[in-house]
């Protein structure tokens, strides 16, 4: 159904990440020998049976859209579908056009009905990897997979941020294996099911070669590269391919490795920390990350709170969309530490799959939440070997950790009480995070004089409510600005009104992850920093 048809199958879903982290996901993205084929199936029905030409013209233009409505509309399938029906109504009509010009116009409907088209991945491989083979013609399976490579490299790290080394390696091996082998195969499957058994093996042959090249070593996540790069990148890539001049080639396949070179390097290298607030709707997720990525901490993951007595199977995009997407973005493939506050879902929920996506060198909690089941069944069993955990009280001392670990006092159970308190300077900015801590925590704090000093930033606890955030605590610390961390519309009312009126009234400014998105503060080495989120397109909080 994907190669034919050009579907998002569940088997596409599902391993759409290890075909694009290989650099094959074009394979899918091309589709449409097929659609020739069908077309060649009607000529040939048509021909045996002695049917008239102009008949079989009218029903091969009539069958083709329908078959694009049964075969999903996909943007594949689209292109290759239009692309034929534009052939048989020129020839019909007795214009001459040439394959490009074809393709061009195919191009210019398909924006016309989704103008967004080549803001997607799929769209932007289907079309140009198609103008690739419509300008390449006569080449060799090897020589068209490296060119299709070359052009599609630019697009799947701007769309994924990862490389694989031997992504050349498994161009040259699968795509001569697909399109000579697997698509014919799964053609003849399609239209005759009852050799469906017998071809099957091959298939899974196929599929368990993928599984095998997939586990080799060389996976290096690189980051995000702006767009005027990703496109500069194309178009070399585009020269490259198409130039006959072999000084020229040489000279341009060096400054197009170099360019690789030099995006790697900056993100490794990056010269900015950040203190960073994640949108993760009704939770919390916070990152601090120190310049040229010294350290990289995670405090939280978010997650989706569940009501109702039936347990309901989780899916985990939160993370996905926020904090594991962003995180790759910039390059980081660990986490010097993974600290979690408390047990409650909504702090710990992704934590499953921050383990799974980044290697963790220390996980962090309080002592006692090691006890809880969230514990026992969200985390234990994603936890590597290599992962150092960690359960703590007041004044433990991790490596590799910017700020100290301020509370609990005494081993808990996990709950809002014995939330981690984290207090530190980063890039200059005196910051407390506090996680759930109720009142009674806060009181505590304030008696044992751990709180000795004005804060620059304070998250504020419990997402804002009003069982935190006592008038006592905000005097002493009276930070500079409030972060509330919480969902929209959420269902507790945070930020507390109560909470709001009491920041108002001491003069403390605020800033929610309702209002703003993703919060970050971004800083040098210098000391100088500024205020950026995800929706205010003024980049700035506060000055």
């Amino acid at each position: 159904m994907g190669i034919i048809l050009g579907e998002q199958t569940d088997y596409l879903k599902e391993n759409s990440t290890k075909l694009r982290n290989m650099g094959i996901i074009h394979l899918f993205c091309i589709s449409g020998l097929h659609v020739f084929y069908f077309i060649k199936l009607i000529e040939i029905v048509f021909t045996r049976f002695k049917i008239k030409r102009e008949t079989m013209e009218i029903t091969q233009i009539g069958v083709l859209p329908l078959y694009f409505i049964l075969g999903g509309g996909s943007t594949s399938l689209f292109r290759a579908v239009v692309l034929v029906l534009v052939q048989l109504i020129t020839k019909k009509i007795a214009i001459k056009i040439s394959t490009l010009d074809s393709w061009c116009l195919v191009l210019l409907v398909n924006l016309w009905l989704n103008p967004f088209v080549l803001l997607q991945m799929g769209g932007q491989l289907s079309y140009l990897l198609s103008f690739v083979l419509i300008m390449q013609q006569m080449e060799n399976s090897w020589t068209t997979g490296i060119k299709l490579f070359l052009v599609e490299l630019p697009i799947v790290l701007f769309s994924t941020y990862k490389i694989h080394l031997l992504t050349m390696v498994f161009n040259l091996i699968i795509v001569p294996i697909f399109s000579s082998v697997i698509v014919p195969i799964v053609i003849v499957a399609f239209a005759l099911p009852q050799l469906m058994a017998l071809l099957n093996p091959i298939i899974m042959m196929f599929e368990v070669t993928l599984k095998y090249l997939d586990k080799l070593p060389g996976l290096i996540q690189v980051g995000k590269p702006s767009r005027p790069i990703t496109l500069f990148r194309v178009i070399l890539a585009l020269k490259i391919i198409s130039t006959k001049q072999s000084k020229f080639k040489k000279r341009a396949l060096t400054f197009y490795s170099l360019i690789w070179l030099g995006l790697w390097s900056w993100f490794k290298l990056n010269p900015y920390g950040e203190i960073t607030f994640f949108d993760v709707g009704q939770g919390d997720s916070i990152l601090i990350r120190e310049p040229f990525n010294r350290t990289v901490t995670l405090i939280d993951t978010g997650g989706k709170m569940q009501f109702g007595k039936k347990p309901v199977a989780m899916k985990h995009t939160i993370a996905k969309n926020s904090s594991i997407n962003y995180l790759q973005s910039i390059g980081v493939s660990k986490l010097n530490n993974l600290c979690l506050t408390h047990q409650d879902v909504d702090h710990i929920g992704e934590a499953s799959e921050i383990l799974n996506n980044f290697k963790v060198k220390n996980l962090v909690f309080p002592v006692g939440v090691d006890t809880t089941q969230n514990y026992q069944r969200k985390i234990l069993p994603f936890i590597r070997r290599n992962t150092k955990v960690i359960a703590c009280l007041a004044g433990t001392k991790i490596d590799h950790l910017p700020m100290e670990i301020k509370y609990p006092f005494q081993a808990g159970k996990g709950e809002n009480g014995d939330s981690l308190v984290l207090a530190g300077n980063v890039g200059g900015k005196n910051l407390l995070l506090t996680g759930d801590l109720d009142l009674a925590g806060e009181r505590k704090l304030l008696e044992s004089g751990v709180l000795n000093q004005r804060v620059d930033i304070f998250k504020l606890g419990h997402h804002g409510s009003k069982t935190a955030n006592s008038e006592e605590i905000l005097k002493v610390i009276m930070p500079k600005l409030a972060i509330v961390s919480a969902g929209r519309h959420n269902r507790y009312g945070h930020p507390n009104l109560e909470v709001i009126n009491r920041l108002n009234s001491m003069g403390i400014p605020y800033a929610s992850t309702q209002d703003e998105g993703m919060i970050s503060y971004r800083y040098f080495l210098n000391g100088m920093g500024r205020w950026k989120t995800g929706i205010d397109e003024k980049e700035s909080i506060i000055q």
